[in-house]
């Protein structure tokens, strides 16, 4: 709809109202005492207002709603790689999961606030995985941007402990191989 009809439709919705409005009083027959509204007119009233005024606001900046990432904020990283330079990073461990954010408490004990958007890596032995996975105490590594509410998180990498490290087929093999020659001897005594 071009400016001109949306400025027609505008009247004809501000004279409904105001007749709507004028109506309303003359049915009452002035039972309300030297014209004053009821509570049911300045409620219409108010939504024909507010309906009004929504109809003439401005959605909002498509820019302002992407992610520092997509904004370009910072300087081009390292490698020709066209990314800019992540703003910071730490190393902490998990002390809350939400549903688009992390609480980390670092070293010092201070609790750090990031945020999680789509574009965020978040990895488990280095394998991508989804911020469910993220548990109270894993001790993680953040890769973070300054954005428009706070830190975004780049890349939350979970750090694996030594006792929970997951071991490769070759040392699987190598175990296997010592215990069967610790039973071979066990057996021939």
């Amino acid at each position: 709809m071009d400016r001109a009809g949306r400025g027609v439709l505008f009247l004809a919705a501000l004279a409904m109202g105001v007749l709507g409005a004028g109506c309303g009083e003359q049915r009452d027959g002035g039972h309300r005492g030297g014209g004053i509204p009821s509570a049911d007119d300045r409620e219409r009233r108010s939504a024909l207002m507010r309906d009004l005024v929504a109809s003439r606001e401005r959605a909002p900046d498509p820019d302002a709603l992407r992610g520092p990432e997509q904004q370009g904020v910072g300087e081009l990283g390292q490698g020709g790689s066209g990314k800019p330079a992540p703003t910071g990073s730490f190393h902490g461990s998990v002390a809350w999961v939400g549903d688009n954010e992390l609480l980390i408490r670092d070293a010092q004990g201070a609790e750090r606030d990031v945020g999680v958007v789509q574009a965020t890596r978040l990895l488990l032995n280095g394998h991508p995985v989804g911020l469910a996975a993220m548990k109270e105490g894993d001790p993680v590594d953040v890769t973070y941007d300054d954005g428009p509410g706070g830190w975004v998180a780049r890349e939350v990498t979970v750090v694996p402990r030594a006792d929970s490290l997951i071991p490769t087929e070759q040392e699987v093999r190598e175990r296997r191989a010592r215990e069967r020659s610790t039973q071979s001897v066990e057996s021939s005594r």
